[in-house]
């Protein structure tokens, strides 16, 4: 009997554990063989994005049987401030119905620069309780596809409207006053150790000289890793698990710890939340989706390495 239950306990951890729900990163030839898979939607997110949702522009190719999302009017909250939020639950549904996906939709998601947008799309789905194992991010997008001289087509995937409905959340973001008091205003008034947070930035916007709101610099206590420097830059596949360990871990982000990011406008910090989360295994990581685009704008708020913006950007 005392085996038998000890069995037991054996083989409940181990359904837990192969069963664990992640965001997978997928392969061009997986996608490939997979292309008119039934329950299969297949997602671009271009950087250029076209001028509406679901219409084709004229030249522009994509992925055979692919939907396109426009970032800027699909993927943010177009009425609020800043218009860097995430959509409402509203907003989300619709855009999950008018692109044909429901519940039981696998989604391979791509885009044209790093995964920095497609990311975006798949945190917005997780977070509104997207089944995770069920979404899928392309290594390389579009670039390796083509890279691998796979078709490229002008025609979107027909589409058959569904009624999405958001049933559960899966909140993985975080706001303003989160970071204020974990990162600037801890217990003790000192910095909380436990919790790291992380400007995936490129460095001159981190440091200032690179200014792209009305306050250049970066969040006290802030450190800052590139979030696309764990991207090839020559077919935008990521790099291995032991290099991306490697960049993170070097500057302290590891398992083992809370992890906050931030970026600009929340694409390269929903980009560097996959990598954490679901390439090097560190379980809580939050997103501050709104980032630096609100955190420059609330005046009251603490900017380490501060520079005003002028009509001229500092040398």
């Amino acid at each position: 009997m005392k085996y038998t239950r000890y069995f037991l306990t054996i083989m409940l951890l181990f359904a837990w554990t192969s069963t664990a729900s992640a965001i997978e990163i997928v392969e061009a030839d997986w996608l490939k063989a997979h292309l008119n898979d039934k329950g299969l939607r297949i997602v671009s997110v271009p950087e250029k994005a076209e001028a509406i949702s679901g219409e084709h522009k004229k030249g522009v190719v994509h992925i055979p049987n692919s939907v396109v999302v426009n970032r800027y009017l699909d993927l943010g909250n177009i009425y609020s401030v800043p218009p860097t939020q995430y959509p409402t639950k509203d907003q989300f549904e619709k855009l999950m119905s008018s692109i044909g996906i429901d519940k039981d939709s696998t989604v391979v998601v791509y885009d044209d620069k790093y995964g920095i947008f497609a990311s975006r799309l798949l945190v917005i789905m997780e977070h509104y309780g997207h089944d995770t194992n069920k979404l899928k991010l392309l290594n390389g997008g579009q670039v390796y596809w083509a890279k691998k001289g796979y078709p490229l087509v002008e025609k979107h995937a027909d589409i058959m409207q569904t009624r999405y409905f958001v049933t559960k959340m899966n909140p993985v973001v975080i706001a303003w006053s989160d970071v204020y008091r974990d990162i600037i205003v801890s217990p003790e008034g000192e910095k909380n150790k436990k919790i790291v947070l992380l400007d995936v930035r490129p460095e001159d916007e981190y440091t200032g000289k690179k200014i792209r709101s009305i306050r250049g610099g970066h969040i006290p206590n802030a450190i800052n890793v590139t979030g696309t420097d764990a991207n090839n830059k020559e077919d935008h596949t990521f790099k291995s698990k032991e290099e991306l360990k490697k960049i993170f871990g070097e500057k302290g982000v590891t398992t083992g710890k809370t992890i906050y990011t931030y970026c600009h406008s929340g694409d390269r910090t929903a980009h560097a939340y996959i990598i954490l989360k679901y390439t090097l295994g560190i379980e809580d990581v939050k997103i501050y989706a709104t980032s630096w685009t609100e955190w420059a704008t609330i005046l009251s708020l603490p900017v380490e390495g501060e520079v005003w913006y002028t009509e001229k950007e500092p040398k």
